[in-house]
C-alpha cells in the first residue's frame, strides 16, 4: 500500500513539474519550424482556455517541443510583448538558447526549450501576447505567441 502511495505522489509531483499545456498561435513570420506543445507552469487557467494568470514576484516554466527545419550551432532566444504597432522585449531575460535547449540544434529532430522566466514586480498588470523566438545563426526561427496576465499578488482572484 505504502508504495502505491509513493508511485501515485511521484506521478503527480512530475505532473505539477512539466506545466500546463496552452494554447498557442503562430507567428506571421516566414518560421521554419513546428511548433508541437507549448506548456506554463503554474496555469491552471489553461484547462480553461483563459490566459496564464502569472503573479509579479514569482517565477513561471515556460517549456515547448519543437522540430526544426533548420540546423544551429549557437542560438538566441528572445520573448517580447507583442502588439500591433511594435514589438517590445522582455527586460532581463537570458537571450543565450543554448542554455535552455540541448545545442548543437539538429533539422528535423524534435527537441525540447524550457526556460524559468521571472515576473518582475515592475511589470504592468495587464494581459499581454508573448511571442517567444528561437533564432539560429542565419535568422531562421522558431517562433510562437501565447497570452498571459500579470498581476499583483494582492489582485489575484
Amino acid at each position: 500500500m505504502k508504495r502505491c502511495v509513493g508511485i501515485l505522489v511521484v506521478i503527480c509531483l512530475v505532473a505539477i513539474a512539466r506545466g500546463e499545456i496552452v494554447n498557442f498561435a503562430k507567428c506571421n513570420e516566414s518560421v521554419k519550424c513546428t511548433i508541437h506543445e507549448v506548456r506554463v507552469n503554474p496555469c491552471p487557467e489553461a484547462a480553461h482556455n483563459k490566459p496564464c494568470l502569472l503573479l509579479k514576484g514569482t517565477n513561471a516554466t515556460i517549456t515547448y517541443d519543437y522540430t526544426p527545419d533548420f540546423s544551429a550551432k549557437k542560438a538566441t532566444a528572445k520573448a517580447f510583448w507583442t502588439q500591433t504597432a511594435m514589438d517590445l522585449p522582455f527586460a532581463g531575460m537570458d537571450s543565450e538558447g543554448c542554455k535552455y535547449t540541448s545545442c548543437p540544434i539538429v533539422e528535423a529532430q524534435r527537441q525540447t526549450y524550457s526556460y524559468n522566466l521571472p515576473i518582475h514586480k515592475k511589470y504592468p498588470s495587464r494581459a499581454f501576447d508573448v511571442k517567444w523566438e528561437l533564432i539560429n545563426e542565419d535568422q531562421e526561427m522558431c517562433c510562437f505567441i501565447i497570452q498571459i496576465a500579470i498581476k499583483a499578488k494582492r489582485d489575484r482572484n
